[in-house]
């Protein structure tokens, strides 16, 4: 038998073993317990943001000031009827909770998407055309850099005026050069493999190439950073809200704006920082939680971790089914 068959049977047997990159990377993820932790918070906040209508016992801009109590008094904590309290305006704080997951999920995804878009254009032109297109692309995306992500947010918002929309513009143009920077390292790294020379080589366009052979083999770091990026996008939305660049109607149950007014009854209603403070922080361990265990999956340097959750190793081949290569090939 040649090298050649020999190698090819080889290769046959490794391929029927293992599959490709998506389907090894998901069969690692679900022996990931964080990962599946991860998956089990995001999903229970899709949920609630999705069937909040039916599942909130009260509207959430409905008050009730006779629940409130006498003046100077704030505010009854959970009852029967309100199990996690009422806020200053007689309003259901469980309520209050379960519609803030809209706006939350909802500015995070919108923004992260609207980032990672214009990041992936940016970063696929500098990282392939190379030279002078890419000094000042990436010059541009330093400059953004420079500044603190959540500063650089509020400038946006003043700029743009505070409102809901603003802060998706803002928190979407904060992620651009994440992104981008992120997306160019792994189109220098793919620019010249083997495949990509082999394509250029039969006279394969330069778009055909950059589209179909080597975006789809540099998105994974992007599906990692836009999961960890949509935690911090949760962060950052509560922030601007707190500070009062979110929804202007105090009645809004959005998570930071729930936050705004609650520093002078941090004593007598400690309740409402609570329970937002709590959504918010499982939020986000949800997405970090799904960002790591990607990162796990799909970066080779991690696949070796030592844990419960490492892919079981093969079995040695047995030497019997490879047939001996006579000297003389």
């Amino acid at each position: 038998m040649s090298v050649v068959e020999l190698e090819s049977r080889e290769l046959a047997i490794e391929g029927a073993a293992g599959g490709g990159l998506w389907s090894d990377a998901w069969s690692r993820l679900r022996r990931n317990p964080g990962a599946i932790a991860g998956f089990f918070l995001v999903i229970a906040f899709v949920v609630i943001a999705i069937f909040a209508p039916l599942i909130a016992p009260y509207s959430p801009r409905a008050g009730n000031l006779a629940l409130v109590g006498p003046p100077h008094y704030c505010c009854p904590g959970p009852t029967g009827q309100h199990l996690l309290g009422v806020d200053q305006q007689g309003r259901d704080e469980l309520s209050r909770i379960f519609y803030g997951a809209r706006f939350s999920l909802l500015i995070g995804v919108v923004s992260v998407t609207a980032g990672l878009s214009i990041g992936l254009i940016l970063g696929s032109i500098a990282g392939y055309l190379g030279g002078f297109v890419d000094s000042l692309i990436m010059r541009c995306m330093d400059v953004m850099l420079a500044i603190p992500g959540l500063l650089f947010a509020i400038g946006v918002v003043a700029m743009l005026g505070a409102g809901f929309y603003q802060i998706m513009v803002a928190v979407g143009v904060v992620n651009v050069p994440i992104f981008a920077r992120l997306l160019r390292g792994s189109v220098l790294a793919q620019k010249e493999s083997d495949f990509v020379l082999a394509a250029r080589a039969v006279g394969v366009r330069r778009r055909a190439i950059l589209a179909s052979h080597i975006l789809p083999n540099s998105v994974s770091p992007l599906i990692v950073q836009g999961t960890l990026a949509m935690a911090t996008a949760i962060i950052d939305v509560a922030g601007l809200g707190f500070l009062g660049l979110g929804p202007q109607d105090p009645g809004t149950p959005e998570w930071g704006t729930m936050l705004t007014e609650v520093d002078r009854y941090l004593q007598s209603a400690p309740f409402l920082a609570i329970a937002p403070g709590i959504a918010i922080v499982l939020s986000v361990l949800g997405f970090n939680l799904i960002g790591d265990g990607l990162r796990e999956a799909l970066d080779p340097k991690l696949r070796g971790r030592v844990g419960r959750f490492r892919a079981p190793k093969a079995e040695p081949l047995d030497e019997r089914l490879v047939p001996e290569v006579s000297e003389g090939v």
